[in-house]
């Protein structure tokens, strides 16, 4: 106990340390800041009767920061450790949010498609372990890969489409499955080594 109180002490020296060095509030990471904001409005949105459209079309501005601030931060050379740990937390809590609200709209008014949130919620569903793992284990922060990208993008256009309430989410929603399993059992597989 004492080691793990000793390693998180260490832990919270060397990120005080980033937050001196770092430039926090940079564009990127405004953007990053503002993506969390926005997923929360589309929450409010989502119970304010708002239409499907005015709704996906706030979340798909929201999702599409997340290709922005990436790019800008090495665009304008303002890349840091802060930011992309921020970017990490930020694409995490911007979905969960969106899609535990949803769960709950659907709960309350259509029952038929919850089904569609736990599949296109794959990657953290399967992912989990991994997040514990690290936890215990005090790992540093996973590296973003190709196949983690591509599942936000996918994510996102199903949580759009869902949103929206096309016929065909079923082939969406699939597909984000798929790709979240494999980008889940990667961080997973990070996680153990």
């Amino acid at each position: 106990m004492k080691e793990r109180i000793k390693r998180g002490k260490e832990k919270i020296k060397i990120i005080k340390k980033e937050i001196k060095e770092e430039v926090i509030f940079n564009v990127p990471n405004t953007i990053t800041l503002m993506r969390l904001i926005l997923g929360f409005f589309v929450v409010y949105m989502i119970f304010s009767g708002f239409s499907r459209l005015t709704i996906a079309l706030v979340f798909a501005f929201a999702a599409i920061t997340d290709f922005f601030d990436g790019y800008l931060a090495r665009k304008l050379k303002q890349t840091t450790s802060i930011g992309a740990r921020l970017d990490q937390v930020a694409d995490r809590v911007f979905t969960i949010t969106i899609v535990v609200a949803l769960l709950f709209y659907f709960i309350l008014y259509t029952h038929e498609k919850v089904i569609f949130l736990f599949l296109i919620m794959s990657r953290e569903i399967v992912a989990l372990p991994g997040f514990l793992i690290r936890m215990v284990r005090d790992k540093s922060a996973y590296k973003v890969r190709y196949i983690g990208k591509l599942m936000t993008f996918v994510q996102s256009i199903a949580v759009g489409l869902l949103i929206l309430g096309v016929s065909w989410i079923i082939y969406p929603v699939m597909i984000t499955s798929i790709i979240g399993i494999i980008a889940g059992l990667d961080y997973l597989k990070d996680s153990i080594s």
